[in-house]
């Protein structure tokens, strides 16, 4: 996690992306927060200095501001606990009112560590016991606890019993304590030993050190597909998305709202990536294609929209495929596209297609007879990775770019492929029960 601080004396010259700000005199903090908008909070803080006494006395006092940004609320939120618990700032209700916040707990004299919520007042601190927070609610301890969870399995059982519990067969305990206890040596060692590390593992996570896991996890699934267990390994992939989907798309300040910067971070980061490849600009519609069909019947294909880096679904369109000879993702794709671009529609300034480069190439035949310029990319699975046809001359090479995992940009992309695949599927659902119905 970042701890580069940048100085400013003026909440406008802080960016609109989440971080978290310290109000310093000279270097004493304070006061420290979080936001998802660095900018919007430090402004909302000056208009409050008009209205609230604590407000006033935090401007008063301070005699210049300090922010980090970082990936995401998720992380704003672990580094403004550790910050607010080393420092203990004058006007943090904290430093005041321990009772009234949380931390999480974990105690590794335990066979089996479970994390569990721990008010300030009864914290126990030992070598053993590891203590993260603090957090302003239940709610938000919950929701940091129910993020890594989707990523690092645990036990939150109080007590164990003698099968597995409930979350177990979620595969959000695994391995569960209880089932351990039920097996022999050495496997019974070797599971416990699993466990502790996944223990770790999400210790580290609470230290903000999220890349280093997620590389890990990441590491770990190719070395699974390299062996050809890919049933494994897709497993981990989709843990690995759930995670850093549930950290981009939640606040964890009360609220699960997408903030709009959120979306103008992850387009930023996008256009990061793509920009040594693409002459593009402004990103504004991002167009994605997928076609579903079972054995060529009800046939179609899904269009999905991101407009200024949000899903805009006014703008989705579906298409039923009407040509019978249609039996291939390529002819399918083929008159989908075709039928897309003979309608006033607004023009893509990108267009994905989910699959590799034999989708990429039909897609490209179908833009070259456009008058306008529109820039092509496939994205591919297994594992996630981008297609970019170069054109030089009369040929064309290809090039294949695989992001880390929690690239902001990147999981964009790969969330716009996974709602024009739902998309697409649901609509192929409903052509489906017409048909029986009739």
């Amino acid at each position: 996690m970042s701890t580069v601080w940048t100085t400013i004396h003026e909440p406008q010259s802080a960016p609109t992306t989440p971080g978290v700000y310290k109000y310093m005199k000279k270097r004493t903090p304070l006061y420290i927060g979080k936001s998802n908008n660095l900018r919007a909070r430090l402004k909302s803080h000056l208009q409050n200095a008009k209205l609230d006494a604590k407000e006033k006395a935090i401007w008063d006092n301070a005699d210049h501001i300090e922010y980090t940004v970082v990936d995401s609320d998720f992380l704003a939120l672990i580094l403004e606990a550790q910050l607010i618990k080393n420092y203990q700032p004058l006007y943090n209700v904290i430093s005041k009112d321990d009772k009234s916040y949380l931390y999480i707990s974990i105690n590794l004299g335990d066979i089996f560590p479970k994390p569990h919520l721990v008010r300030g007042r009864d914290l126990v601190e030992t070598k053993k016991i590891q203590n993260f927070g603090p957090f302003p609610s239940t709610e938000t301890a919950e929701l940091v606890l129910k993020a890594i969870r989707r990523l690092i399995p645990f036990c939150q059982q109080k007590n164990l019993g003698r099968r597995g519990c409930f979350y177990s067969s979620l595969g959000l305990c695994s391995p569960c304590p209880s089932t351990i206890n039920t097996l022999e040596e050495p496997q019974r060692s070797k599971l416990k030993r699993k466990y502790r590390k996944q223990i770790f593992e999400l210790i580290r996570v609470l230290n903000g050190q999220t890349t280093p896991v997620l590389d890990s996890y990441t590491r770990k699934m190719h070395k699974l597909a390299e062996h050809e267990r890919f049933e494994e390994a897709l497993i981990i992939r989709h843990k690995i998305e759930k995670f850093q989907y549930w950290i981009d798309n939640h606040s964890f300040g009360g609220t699960k709202t997408l903030s709009l910067h959120q979306s103008e971070n992850r387009l930023k980061s996008l256009e990061l990536l793509l920009n040594p490849y693409f002459s593009v600009h402004p990103y504004s519609r991002i167009e994605c294609y997928d076609a579903s069909t079972l054995l060529f019947q009800f046939s179609c294909v899904s269009m999905v929209v991101l407009t200024e880096g949000e899903i805009d679904k006014s703008q989705y369109r579906r298409f039923q495929i009407k040509n019978p000879r249609a039996n291939s993702d390529f002819s399918m794709l083929k008159e989908a596209l075709t039928r897309r671009f003979k309608n006033p529609w607004p023009l893509p300034n990108i267009l994905v297609i989910d699959g590799g480069k034999p989708q990429v190439r039909m897609a490209q035949r179908v833009l070259d007879q456009l008058d306008h310029k529109i820039v092509l990319i496939g994205l591919a699975k297994a594992p996630d990775r981008l297609i970019i046809p170069r054109n030089k001359g009369m040929k064309t090479t290809w090039l294949t770019l695989t992001p880390p995992p929690n690239h902001p940009g990147f999981n964009l992309l790969k969330l716009l492929r996974d709602e024009s695949h739902r998309f697409a599927n649901n609509y192929r659902k409903v052509l489906e029960k017409r048909k029986k119905q009739l």
